[in-house]
């Protein structure tokens, strides 16, 4: 477990920078355990239902890595309608995993629907005492945000049911790799497109993020982007949605003050969206973003993360910088 840039170690008056520099560095800070051969997981559904058959792949990937999977089968099975099992069933499951100070890591296995029923009730004391990689993401999202809340870095990449299968081999590898690192780097570059919304620049800045109807619903809790201390780099995905909804979302954060807080917005993937075809939106995704974003610093579509299988993993939590030019743009772990 490694502690970085905290408010005890990094004191105000070592700088010679402004203010708002200072707050930019107060950033989540502690790096769970690396993941070495031996380790024990935890294997978790806590949103939609999974089957043994979505997971035997990720188990086999697992045991490749030398890991030991520990999970309750009939809790990781259950069914209750789309949800695997009962609130209390899930919720009991996941406490227990964040509690279990012999854990290195808790992998989720899909996203779907159910983390809003079951984040705000955690207890995340046992979890700072014996901090461990929370990873997922979609549905998982606000798992993932409280545990950065609490100081601990966490990774936003593919769940269980998406690897290695579903998932670019190089991000996989780039996820194992990160895991198993003291203290990973990584470079993450992209041309930009004509059709992107596109708004140069650079900063630096803790990078926090996930999927966009998820991250709408935290507007007004305890995980409200504007509750943080430091400006972020925020990004947002989205899947399967209908163009005039994510319109909607993207003004919900613009209202919130979520882009006018932030120090740079990235958009992933924008997978199977939607139009009427009756009456049409009338607006492209770019158009939405452009309008819809008043971040004052980069604005920038292509990020590779998302629903597909480019969905390069991301330390949430952890300082990153971001350079656009006009050509390309390129995100960076530092």
């Amino acid at each position: 477990m490694k502690r970085l840039w905290t408010p005890d170690t990094f004191k105000a008056d070592k700088l010679t920078h402004t203010t708002k520099i200072h707050r930019l560095y107060l950033c989540a800070v502690i790096w769970p355990t690396p993941l070495e051969r031996g380790a024990k997981i935890a294997l978790v559904a806590a949103s939609r239902r999974v089957t043994p058959a979505e997971v035997r792949p990720f188990l086999n990937l697992a045991h490749l890595q030398g890991w030991k999977v520990e999970y309750d089968s009939p809790a990781l099975f259950a069914q209750e309608g789309l949800l695997a099992g009962p609130d209390k069933q899930r919720l009991a499951v996941l406490q227990q995993a964040l509690d279990d100070p012999s854990l290195r890591a808790i992998w989720f296995a899909r996203g779907g629907h159910g983390s809003s029923r079951l984040w705000p009730q955690l207890n995340w004391t046992g979890f700072k005492k014996q901090p461990k990689w929370l990873i997922g993401f979609s549905d998982v999202t606000p798992f993932l945000w409280g545990a950065v809340k609490t100081g601990v870095c966490a990774l936003h990449g593919p769940v269980a049911a998406y690897l290695p299968h579903r998932t670019h081999i190089e991000a996989v590898n780039r996820c194992l790799d990160i895991l198993r690192s003291p203290k990973p780097t990584y470079t993450l570059s992209w041309p930009r497109q004509p059709w992107y919304a596109w708004q140069k620049g650079k900063a630096q800045a803790p990078l926090l993020g996930g999927n966009l109807t998820l991250l709408q619903t935290l507007c007004g809790t305890s995980l409200d982007l504007r509750t943080w201390a430091t400006p972020p780099i925020l990004f947002w995905e989205e899947v399967g949605e209908y163009l005039y909804r994510l319109d909607r979302m993207s003004w919900h954060l613009h209202n919130a003050g979520w882009y006018a807080y932030s120090e740079a917005v990235l958009i992933g993937e924008l997978t199977l969206l939607r139009d009427e075809e009756e009456t049409p939106f009338g607006r492209s995704p770019s158009e939405i973003i452009a309008e819809s974003t008043d971040t004052h610093g980069p604005l920038l579509m292509g990020l590779p993360v998302g629903h597909s299988q480019r969905n390069w993993p991301l330390v949430l939590g952890a300082l990153h910088e971001i350079e656009a030019t006009d050509h390309a743009a390129t995100l960076s772990l530092i």
